[in-house]
């Protein structure tokens, strides 16, 4: 009984994590890097319009210019986009 408690809250902490994270939308395909920097590789490309779940943001700054990173969740693991043109629904925190 005790053990199918704690397997309940177990799953009810993990849904309410997922409803609390934000999420990203790409405007256009856009590269997924492996990390929050231009010089890292892609692991992907984001899907014009999809939307993924995203825990947090990195700013990167390039030439003087802020960049905002997103770390976006993929089934695979997770990557980094842009906000050239990806933008979140305003629940995004700084990691």
């Amino acid at each position: 009984m005790c053990l199918a408690i704690i397997r309940l809250f177990i799953i009810l902490g993990i849904a309410l994590a997922i409803c609390e994270a934000g999420d990203v939308m790409c405007l256009q395909r856009v590269p997924i890097h492996t990390c929050a920097s231009m010089s890292c590789s892609y692991v992907g490309y984001a899907v014009t319009s999809e939307h993924y779940p995203c825990d947090c943001f990195k700013i990167e700054n390039v030439l003087g210019k802020k960049k905002t990173w997103y770390k976006i969740e993929l089934a695979n693991g997770h990557g980094y986009v842009t906000d050239d043109h990806c933008s979140n629904n305003g629940d995004v925190l700084r990691c």
